[in-house]
C-alpha cells in the first residue's frame, strides 16, 4: 500500500500553466508526475552544485597549502645549502670529504627514526 505525503501546491502565470499543460501531454504524463520529476531533478541538481562549491573549496584550500608548504621547502633548501657551503668552504680540504659523508649518513639515519617525544610534542603544537 502506497502511504500518502502531505501535497505540495504551486501558482503558476495563465502563460506558464497553459504550457505546463501542453508539456504533460507531450510526455504522456500527468502533472503530479511532470512536478514531482521536476522538483526531484532540481533538488539533484541543486545537491550537487553545494557538492561542487564545497569541492572548489576545499581544492582552494589545498592549493594554498600545497603552495605554502612548497616556500617552505625553498626557504629550507636555500638555507641548507648555504650552511653546506659555508661548512664546507671553512673545513679543511683533508677531511671535507670524510666529515660531509659522515654528516649525509647521520641525517639519513635521523630521517628513517621516529621522532623523539620533545620533536613530536612541537609537531602536534605547530598544528602539522
Amino acid at each position: 500500500m502506497r502511504r500518502r505525503t502531505p501535497t505540495i501546491a504551486t501558482k503558476l502565470s495563465a502563460i506558464d500553466h497553459i504550457k505546463f499543460e501542453a508539456f504533460c501531454r507531450m510526455e504522456g504524463k500527468t502533472k503530479t508526475e511532470i512536478a514531482r520529476d521536476a522538483i526531484l531533478h532540481y533538488m539533484k541538481v541543486r545537491e550537487s552544485e553545494r557538492k561542487d562549491e564545497h569541492q572548489d573549496a576545499l581544492e582552494k584550500r589545498l592549493y594554498k597549502l600545497e603552495n605554502r608548504l612548497a616556500g617552505i621547502l625553498v626557504k629550507q633548501g636555500i638555507a641548507i645549502f648555504a650552511l653546506e657551503h659555508l661548512f664546507w668552504t671553512r673545513t679543511s680540504p683533508d677531511e671535507r670529504t670524510k666529515l660531509f659523508s659522515e654528516c649525509y649518513l647521520n641525517g639519513v639515519k635521523k630521517m628513517r627514526t621516529k621522532l623523539q617525544p620533545a620533536e613530536e610534542d612541537l609537531r602536534e603544537r605547530s598544528g602539522e
